[in-house]
């Protein structure tokens, strides 16, 4: 064989390799292009997704902060007009969620904050130890939750959330009774038209008056606290006081709970309201 060929038949190897080569190269370089397309597409994706995430998130706060802005002013305006004879200085405490048919996504509810026992001066007040003590003989609340609260080291004239009751009892005995306490430091009277029968019967006043004062409100208002017979001579437990000094038929502390839901997200604010004649205020504002 000539030296010729031999010489043309090893460029033809060395090319078929290089070939080979440069085909390899081509295929990593493609896959690797193949990956970079598709980790920024996922990556695209997963900053749309949060984007989207945020904004739901935000609108969802925004909406459930302004919840808490429409119940003020509803309730506000409601004791701007009961100087024209409306009965809104003694609203009805609505108990069920309210909802807007413009906004399904947000429900607002709201409680008069009267209509329970402050225990945040329970220490001083002995007329709060008896209402205190009285709700939890009725119930069946160990009597040394109530010593524990009235010791000196308690603290619970500092308490901002009733759920600081957890230090004191036990969750089945707090469930028991969170429905009937409030820390409002503004709370100093009972709202005879909204009060449970638990909270009318802490005050001493028999299961028969608290029927009557139920059926009395039921019917109408009751804007005169002294109109009832049931109670006029009723006084305190253990006292000269009597329970008509206690009690109020109207009130300006409500709390408002307000909900709202955008996409997968939902937001809670809960606030202490305070109607005024020219408005309203906020206090202890929480979201979550």
């Amino acid at each position: 064989m000539r030296s010729s060929e031999l010489g043309v038949r090893s460029e033809n190897r060395i090319l078929r390799n290089e070939r080979g080569v440069a085909l390899i190269i081509v295929l990593l370089v493609t896959a690797l292009l193949i990956a970079l397309i598709f980790e920024f597409a996922y990556g695209t994706r997963i900053s749309l997704r949060a984007a989207v995430n945020f904004r739901d998130s935000q609108r969802a706060a925004y909406l459930a902060r302004s919840g808490i802005n429409f119940a003020g002013r509803y309730l506000a305006n409601n004791l701007n007009t009961a100087s024209t004879g409306s009965d809104g200085k003694y609203i009805d405490v609505e108990h069920d969620w309210q909802t807007n048919p413009l906004l399904p996504e947000l429900k607002v509810k709201w409680e008069d904050e009267s209509a329970k026992i402050r225990i945040t001066d329970v220490q001083t007040n002995p007329n709060r130890q008896t209402m205190l003590r009285t709700l939890f003989e009725n119930k069946g609340i160990d009597r040394m939750v109530l010593d524990r609260m009235m010791e000196s080291t308690s603290n619970i004239n500092k308490m901002s959330l009733l759920t600081g009751l957890h230090r004191f009892m036990s969750d089945e005995d707090y469930e028991k009774v969170a429905p009937f306490l409030t820390v409002n430091p503004n709370v100093n009277t009972i709202n005879i038209n909204t009060a449970p029968a638990e909270v009318l019967l802490s005050l001493g006043i028999s299961p028969g008056a608290v029927s009557l004062i139920k059926g009395d409100r039921e019917r109408d208002p009751i804007k005169d606290v002294l109109s009832q017979t049931a109670i006029r001579n009723v006084f305190i437990p253990g006292t000269t006081l009597l329970v008509s000094n206690l009690l109020t038929d109207t009130t300006n502390n409500f709390k408002v709970y307000s909900y709202a839901t955008v996409g997968g997200y939902t937001k809670q604010v809960e606030a202490v309201i305070i109607r005024t004649a020219t408005g309203f205020t906020v206090s202890n504002w929480r979201s979550f």
